[in-house]
């Protein structure tokens, strides 16, 4: 982490000034592991955990997902036994602590020292990513290692003169390092690679002196990310008979996503239809389904999920007008206040600090309201305070990303690789009001900030209703 900051003069290095807040966030963070300590996996928490049972006892892998969170939960398995969920817990409370220390440097080296530290801050207290340190997901541990590697990039982008100085090291390194941990990340979440094309876009350097600097940085990132995970594809190809680089689970979420059957298992269960999130203003966007849906149930799993992308994109050729529809309704659950954590505690019976229902019903109010605080924010820090414009051209690729993987199902959850640098930016909107900090932006912040709020509104039945059973 000190790598990606300088020690500014008489101030000593960033990771000193962090520390104050990364006691906070462990702090929230333990505060809402022990609230789910005492609660029954449920759902895909459940699956996690039989995955990573499986894989320990058999040495076998068969799901659906990445690997890189049940072979986790393995290790554990052999290590604590039937402490495995509390330990996982714990450990999530660590790598939370530790991508907070990492928003800081990417707040630093977007906005400078000061940035850092409020961005810190900000993650500390952000509810709807604290929340997950109590749950048995994969965002935690894919996060610690999707952070850093924007850090990376952010810090690179201030350094791409390095390529044209062969004797300076320090930026190929660190794209190196970056794409190292996008493959990382990506064999714990797959939709990892969605972001890859996008980040290859904006390392291109058109104005570099020569062909190969123009396109070295890109071709680094992309090949550095595709080298972690080509072991993986090996065993794919040997286990599947075909290429799969990572998991077949996009397969079946693209059929879902593509087709008239579109789940937001994010917001569902909040209605009398357990698998369509409630709200009349969202059924009519979307309106009646064209026709119905069956995904493909016969022969092997990497088959079946070819068979689902094709028919799901069958589906949409046939009826385009719907399936525009249907995307508007996703980008309207991708921007909705609600997030899977706050969701959980009317699944879940939470112990202490969380028990009562008015503690419970104060940790969903404070989350709902920071999802849109924080996007107003980061929206203004985004296009009217000074930045550079590779670190914003950095944030609109990762929100490119975001987009993409909310076409496929718009799950809250696929919101949070964009958190670091929404973060930062919205620091930056918060502490830039020094003389100078200020560019011709604000009234575009203040129309696209009033667009947001619309797209709120098809939103608000499934928040009123979850703030209502937390009572």
């Amino acid at each position: 982490m000190t790598a990606s900051s300088e020690d500014d003069g008489e101030q000593g290095p960033l990771w000193r000034a962090l520390i104050p807040s990364l006691l906070v966030a462990a702090a929230v963070r333990a505060a809402v592991a022990l609230a789910f300590a005492g609660t029954e996996p449920v759902g895909d928490e459940r699956a996690y955990l039989l995955l990573g049972e499986r894989l320990r006892l058999e040495g076998s892998y068969d799901g659906i997902w990445a690997p890189g969170y049940p072979a986790l939960i393995a290790a554990l398995g052999a290590i604590f036994g039937e402490a495995t969920s509390a330990a996982l817990r714990g450990l999530q409370v660590l790598l939370g602590t530790w991508t907070v220390g990492w928003v800081g440097v990417v707040g630093a080296t977007v906005g400078g020292r000061a940035n850092g530290v409020l961005a810190a801050w900000i993650a500390a207290l952000y509810l709807p990513l604290a929340g997950y340190s109590g749950l048995l997901f994969s965002e935690p541990v894919h996060l610690a290692l999707f952070t850093p590697a924007l850090a990376l990039l952010a810090r690179w982008a201030e350094s791409q003169g390095a390529w044209a100085e062969p004797q300076e090291a320090t930026g190929p390194r660190r794209l190196v390092a970056a794409g190292v941990l996008l493959g990382l990340s990506t064999l714990v979440r797959e939709s990892t690679l969605l972001f890859l094309p996008f980040l290859a876009l904006w390392a291109l350097r058109p104005g570099a002196p020569g062909l190969h600097l123009q396109v070295r940085p890109a071709l680094t990132l992309v090949a550095c990310t595709l080298a972690t995970i080509l072991p993986w594809t090996l065993r794919n190809a040997s286990v599947h008979g075909a290429l799969v680089p990572v998991a077949i689970s996009t397969g079946g979420s693209a059929h879902v996503g593509l087709n008239a059957h579109d789940v937001n298992y994010d917001l569902a269960g909040l209605g009398d239809d357990p698998a369509r999130a409630p709200g009349a203003l969202r059924a009519a966007i979307r309106g009646p389904a064209p026709e119905p849906w069956a995904p493909a149930a016969e022969g092997p799993p990497a088959a079946r999920a070819r068979a689902n992308v094709a028919s799901g994109l069958g589906f949409a050729a046939r009826h385009p007008l719907y399936f525009l529809r249907s995307r508007a309704v996703e980008l309207v659950d991708l921007l909705s206040p609600l997030s899977f954590p706050v969701r959980s505690l009317r699944l879940a019976d939470p112990g202490a600090p969380l028990a009562s229902g008015w503690s419970r019903w104060l940790f969903a109010a404070l989350a709902v309201l920071m999802v849109p605080l924080l996007l107003l924010a980061a929206l203004r820090g985004a296009t009217a305070m000074v930045a550079s414009d590779a670190h914003r051209g950095l944030l609109l690729s990762v929100c490119a990303g975001v987009l993409a993987s909310a076409l496929v199902n718009g799950l809250t959850r696929y919101r949070l690789p964009a958190l670091p640098l929404l973060i930062a930016f919205a620091a930056l909107a918060i502490a830039g009001t020094r003389e100078g900090d200020r560019r011709p932006g604000a009234r575009l912040a203040a129309l696209a900030g009033a667009g947001l709020i619309l797209l709120w509104i098809p939103s608000l039945e499934p928040v009123q209703r979850t703030l209502s059973a937390l009572r």
